[in-house]
């Protein structure tokens, strides 16, 4: 009888190895050896602290040294204003003035906290276009949404803090982006105007390396 080859088998078999291994290293081991779905790579993360090696905890340290690397190297700051209903997203200039609104892809949205969440995900996509198009290494993003509980979004070094909000943060270092998350009151967002009305405008319909609240750092 064959013996049944586990995850925790493969692991033990090549820990000399795993334990020398960086996050990404990690990661694009997991998935060579067949730990390519949600279940497998909880597996394998269980696995490898059987061997002394707390993935999650390196996770982590990987993200903190990456959010500050970001944070030296940003050279440019833009200041984007986001608005959502459950249905529709506007993200505006610091001026007020619309760059990209409409409504939401099937998937987003659906209830109101969604729907600012999304909205607050569409504005670091589009900084991180921002960054591609004056080629820089990273950039500052300041937000400003009048969904209070998304400052808590910002990047956490310790990654137990911001719950749902924490995703933003998390994206904002996946596309190089330093995040700072501001509140402003649902009277004072010009943003607002534009995810109750109709129409639409495409993002790709402004010149992102001219946008009126981009700054050199």
């Amino acid at each position: 009888m064959k013996t049944k080859i586990t995850i925790k088998s493969k692991v033990e078999a090549d820990q000399q190895v795993l334990i020398s291994l960086d996050c990404a290293g990690l990661t694009r081991w997991g998935i060579e050896h067949g730990c390519d779905s949600r279940a497998a790579f909880s597996a394998y993360k269980k696995a490898l602290l059987t061997i002394g090696v707390d993935y999650n905890a390196i996770r982590i340290n990987h993200r903190a040294e990456r959010a500050a690397e970001i944070s030296k190297e940003a050279n440019y700051e833009v200041t984007l204003i986001t608005d959502a209903t459950a249905a529709r997203f506007s993200v505006c200039d610091e001026d007020g003035e619309p760059l990209w609104y409409g409504r939401f892809f099937d998937g987003e949205g659906g209830e109101q906290s969604a729907g600012e969440k999304a909205a607050a995900l569409k504005a670091i996509w589009l900084a991180s276009k921002i960054k591609e198009t004056l080629n820089a290494a990273a950039i500052r993003l300041t937000l400003l949404t009048d969904a209070e509980w998304l400052c808590w979004g910002e990047f956490s070094a310790d990654g137990k803090r911001g719950g749902k909000a924490r995703q933003l943060g998390e994206t904002a270092v996946k596309y190089g982006i330093d995040l700072h998350v501001q509140h402003i009151s649902g009277f004072d967002n010009p943003a607002d105007r534009y995810s109750r009305t109709h129409g639409f405008k495409k993002w790709t319909d402004n010149n992102l390396s001219e946008l009126a609240s981009l700054r050199r750092l």
